[in-house]
């Protein structure tokens, strides 16, 4: 049997950690990876899978779409696929495949007959709770090849107490912080959590520092509105992901600016260092994090509010730290990878 899967990253990818998973656990199968070639391979991939690269991708405009469709078709037809796992709805047709489409969010379903127009999938995946409700209602006909495998979690790792304060001495001067992924998001949202935390100093009075995680291209204009900001002092701005990843396992909780590529990555890494995450209130969010998370708008007050919770309230906390490890005991990505073998296997048959 012969897997074909494309990816979109390789840290929070529900396809790469489920099949470098099974790869590993059954060595006699082959497994294809297709990846763009913005995306960094791991060296470290099983024997069994062979990374091979797409020139084009679906969603770069028509010409490069229409592109997209033929060299996928012809790497599916060269490698002789028995199954194909794509995270793009619009999956292209190719007789002789299983091809399964993994659906992530609710507006990834569209209007009924253009779902069913453009889609060619035999079966679907949803990977949560919310998104498996929404397929099955406005298209009931489809229950029957939807299957709902959730997201898996890294097994949990925190930072020694050691560990932690080497990180704060490097970047905070020992200083507690939080941390906010605003990669993508506008200077006015940036703004906004600004004030906020503002509002948080002004009532927390001490030397609680807040990083925020931004893009190159964001850098710039962030930096413009710290010139003149009163607590630019207590404020780091990153945009190296290396710098990211290093301080996120040493900061008192992650808040989530709300650009939703970059929720599962933010989710993934919470779940591998035992970070509390304040996410804004949609029932996308609250259907993946469900109770390992404080929810608010994406309002001054409500964020500067739930900051000052987050603080204080250690109640709370170590409720949200104890829901965190309960859900990852049961979301390991080896036994949601096993769950997805044991579909595929009783498809095949």
């Amino acid at each position: 049997m012969i897997i074909a899967f494309q990816i979109t990253n390789t840290t929070s990818d529900f396809n790469y950690n489920c099949f470098t998973q099974l790869a590993l656990k059954y060595p006699t199968q082959q497994f294809i990876m297709l990846h763009q070639k913005n995306h960094v391979v791991k060296k470290e991939l099983p024997s069994n899978i062979k990374p091979v690269k797409l020139k084009y991708a679906h969603n770069t405009g028509v010409y490069h779409s229409v592109l997209n469709q033929i060299q996928l078709r012809a790497y599916l037809k060269k490698y002789k696929v028995d199954f194909y796992f794509s995270s793009n709805e619009s999956t292209i047709p190719v007789k002789g495949i299983t091809k399964i489409v993994l659906i992530h969010q609710t507006k990834s379903i569209k209007q009924k007959q253009k779902f069913k127009k453009t889609n060619y999938a035999d079966f679907l995946i949803s990977t949560n709770e919310t998104v498996h409700e929404k397929i099955i209602k406005t298209i009931p006909e489809l229950k029957s090849k939807v299957n709902m495998i959730p997201y898996g979690v890294e097994k949990m790792e925190a930072l020694s107490i050691e560990d932690s304060t080497k990180i704060k001495q490097a970047f905070t001067e020992e200083k507690d912080f939080f941390i906010a992924i605003q990669k993508g998001c506008s200077s006015a949202q940036v703004m906004v959590l600004l004030k906020s935390f503002s509002a948080f100093k002004k009532w927390q009075q001490s030397n609680f520092k807040l990083v925020i995680y931004v893009d190159e291209k964001q850098l710039k204009s962030s930096k413009k509105l710290l010139a003149n900001y009163k607590y630019r002092s207590d404020v780091l701005l990153i945009n190296k992901t290396e710098e990211y990843v290093a301080l996120f396992g040493a900061a008192y909780a992650a808040l989530f600016g709300g650009n939703e590529t970059n929720f599962m990555e933010l989710y993934q890494m919470a779940f591998r260092f035992k970070i509390p995450m304040l996410l804004p209130e949609d029932e996308h969010y609250n259907s993946i994090a469900k109770n390992a998370a404080v929810y608010c708008d994406l309002s001054e007050k409500a964020i500067s509010d739930n900051l000052i919770l987050l603080y204080k309230d250690e109640t709370l906390r170590n409720s949200i730290l104890e829901n965190m490890k309960k859900q990852s005991e049961k979301l390991q990505w080896e036994d949601v990878s096993e769950k997805l073998w044991d579909w595929i296997i009783n498809k095949k048959a």
